[in-house]
């Protein structure tokens, strides 16, 4: 192997050495964040359900207690129970059903066929025995159970997932329950699954296009001037140096997004739903007479359906923030114009302009851009005390600018760039830009805050 073959192999091995290691870095990164949100969204929307069924089943005992609590078990109690339970409806496929305790049907709202059928051993489609494990948790103080049941309001005859709740009236000799099918959780993972794996794909292939370009360049350099060498290792060291900055700023980025979601969800959701369960506790205890009732149940459930609304509004701002809006299919001005909508808060009023020809840019430059805004405005309405926020979108045939302006308290933008607990927002900001070749200019003062991203077109 003559001279130039080596100084070529022995320029271009470690590159692509370095560049595997960053790509297999980056995406086990990925990879484990994208199953971190996996797991606390579905924890997030379990948690929700589970709150709704406990109500449901609360509401329905309630609605038959005055002929429960009588102590009557004469057919006419027991025939105006089952209507009253029959008639309780929400949702197409929110329904209420009744077994006794050797599994025979005794009312279902949805599928009457069933009524007076006894399905003790009937298994679901994964072989389990579904009525059985619904007896058997409601016998144990009731609960929640997992099973594959036919959707009514589907076409299809195949089963869906489903979680029901259950409880026992043991002086009727039955088990009351109601549950929600699960597709539409399934569906919105599979969406948080989908984005994670489209993002790791495009990081992916930056990296293989990077890869492709730097090796081409070094080879071509080497190539037409062997006595540059030096020279072109220089460039090589200089590139393997900002492509392992950049990729450790993205992985130091997803670390800091991991630990925002998780402060959401802890500082936020959590506590709304501990207050939500021991409003449903205290309502509990007053239907049974447990305490002393001021005023009626009624109230203190009305007060935990009120949080629960919240708690859902909470959840959905979450959701937003990981879950990017299709910009192909909004386009970016409308996409923006929601965003300046969802993010306002009290006092803070957010008013959104654009102008000129934007929907033609590639969607790498309108998902930075959006990105840009939306750290941005969060900050605002989180950090800046401001009452009127202005964002202008303009673009021309030299350049996008995006424009964010308000009349908040300010900061002072060196000490925060440079503590290295806080400004990670601003880092991701910078990075967005950069990552287009755009950058980013930041003022502030006592009198407000400018943030201002631009991206070259030429």
């Amino acid at each position: 192997m003559n001279l130039q073959n080596k100084i070529i192999l022995y320029a271009i091995a470690p590159l692509l050495l370095a560049l595997f290691a960053i790509a297999f870095t980056v995406q086990y990164q990925a990879t484990l964040l994208g199953q971190l949100q996996h797991a606390t969204i579905e924890k997030a929307y379990r948690a929700t359900r589970d709150t709704e069924l406990k109500s449901y089943v609360a509401l329905a005992e309630q609605s038959i207690a005055h002929l429960y609590d009588s102590g009557r078990k004469d057919a006419a109690a027991i025939k105006e129970a089952k209507a009253i339970l029959a008639g309780l409806n929400y949702g197409p496929d929110g329904y209420f059903f009744l077994f006794n305790l050797d599994g025979e049907v005794l009312m279902h709202a949805r599928q009457p066929e069933l009524v007076g059928k006894n399905l003790w051993d009937l298994r679901d489609d994964n072989g389990d025995p579904a009525i059985q494990k619904l007896v058997s948790r409601a016998i144990k103080g009731g609960g929640f159970e997992d099973y594959m049941w036919r959707k009514p309001s589907s076409q299809r005859s195949v089963s869906e997932r489903k979680r029901a709740y259950v409880v026992v009236l043991k002086d009727w000799n039955w088990v009351l329950g109601t549950g929600v099918y699960l597709d539409d959780v399934d569906a919105a993972l599979a969406k948080v699954d989908f984005q994670v794996s489209a993002n790791i794909f495009d990081t992916m292939l930056w990296i293989m296009v990077i890869a492709f370009l730097s090796v081409a360049a070094i080879v071509w350099g080497l190539m037409l001037n062997i006595r540059k060498r030096d020279e072109a290792d220089a460039r090589l060291g200089v590139a393997e140096k900002k492509l392992r900055g950049l990729a450790q700023r993205f992985i130091h980025a997803q670390e800091e997004e991991r630990s925002r979601i998780g402060s959401d969800l802890h500082d936020g959701i959590k506590p709304m739903l501990v207050v939500i369960k021991m409003k449903v506790e205290v309502g509990i205890e007053r239907l049974h007479g447990k305490i002393r009732q001021a005023f009626p149940p009624q109230n203190v459930f009305k007060e935990a359906t009120d949080l629960v609304m919240d708690t859902l509004e909470e959840l959905d701002r979450v959701i937003r923030d990981i879950i990017p809006i299709d910009l192909e299919r909004l386009g970016l001005v409308e996409a923006m114009n929601r965003l300046a909508v969802n993010m306002r808060r009290g006092s803070t009023a957010i008013e959104f302009s654009a102008v000129g020809e934007i929907e033609h840019l590639p969607i790498t430059f309108k998902t930075s851009l959006f990105r840009v805004a939306q750290t941005a405005l969060h900050n605002i309405v989180r950090h800046a005390a401001a009452a009127n926020v202005a964002v202008q979108l303009k673009c021309d045939s030299r350049e996008a600018r995006l424009t964010i302006e308000d009349d908040g308290r300010g900061f002072d933008v060196d000490r925060v760039q440079g503590d290295p607990d806080r400004g990670f927002g601003l880092r991701n900001m910078e990075l967005r830009a950069e990552s287009v070749g755009g950058r980013l200019e930041i003022k502030s003062s006592s009198s407000g805050t400018t943030v201002l991203a631009i991206i070259p077109l030429t």
